[in-house]
């Protein structure tokens, strides 16, 4: 079961881990953003690539989720299809430098906020009506942003990750 959570309580867990990570990523040279390797083969550029891409895909999923025509639980609950999608998403940031990379991470993490900060209280707990995750939960719109990786936010996780890495 899905627990609930507040809205302007993910939102400030949000703040809290993304500034906590763009610290962490702000002192690192362009080549040891590049060179530096986590999950595997992803450099810690690759990782800030994701979480841009995540940022804009989670805007596009909350307009599916009011519309009732959530995408997320067929995409994306399958190993595979979150792969293929964290595949293209880094591979179409490759040639962008890393300031780039950066910038489009903190803009899409301000867009991501800006959105669900203009969700009313009704909109964060909308049920799409027949869609649901595989544990058979509905599908909500606040769903979409109580994903822990790591024991913290998606941000927060690979901010964990990055400290690890570093020291």
């Amino acid at each position: 079961m899905i627990k609930y959570i507040d809205k302007q309580e993910i939102i400030e867990r949000f703040k809290k881990e993304h500034e906590e990570l763009r610290k962490l990523v702000s002192s690192l040279s362009e080549e040891q953003a590049l060179k530096l390797k986590m999950l595997g083969e992803w450099s810690i550029k690759d990782i800030i690539s994701h979480l841009a891409a995540w940022n804009l895909e989670a805007i596009d999923e909350v307009d599916r989720v009011l519309k009732n025509e959530a995408t997320w639980p067929a995409k994306y609950e399958d190993k595979t299809g979150e792969d293929e999608f964290n595949r293209k998403e880094v591979e179409k940031r490759q040639k962008m430098s890393w300031q780039g990379v950066l910038k489009d991470w903190d803009d899409s993490f301000w867009a991501q906020i800006k959105r669900m900060e203009q969700i009313s209280n009704d909109e964060w707990k909308h049920q799409s009506e027949s869609q649901s995750w595989s544990d058979g939960t509905p599908v909500t719109v606040y769903s979409l942003f109580i994903y822990e990786y790591e024991g913290n936010g998606h941000e927060g996780g690979h901010a964990k990750q990055l400290r690890m890495a570093i020291s």
